[in-house]
């Protein structure tokens, strides 16, 4: 009942964040927008630095985790600049 309970209120509290993002944003500026993208791209690296990253060395072993890291940051960094 508890991991029912966390998961329905992440669902509730996204729902709501994106109803505000979806009305106010069109009536921010452009730096903000970027700063609240870095922000969620920061909360999203250090999700996966924390969680994915350990277990994928555990699994696949260190090298082919930090390639296949290092790879995938060069392609969000390359369609980033080529946007």
């Amino acid at each position: 009942m508890r991991v029912f309970l966390m998961w329905s209120s992440l669902m509730i509290m996204t729902s709501i964040g994106a109803g505000l993002g979806y009305t106010t944003g069109e009536s921010l500026g452009h730096v903000t927008v970027v700063g609240v993208e870095g922000l969620a791209a920061g909360a999203m690296l250090t999700m996966i630095a924390s969680a994915m990253i350990p277990e994928a060395i555990h699994l696949g072993g260190s090298r082919v985790t930090g390639m296949s890291t290092l790879a995938g940051f060069l392609a969000a960094v390359s369609f980033k600049l080529l946007e």
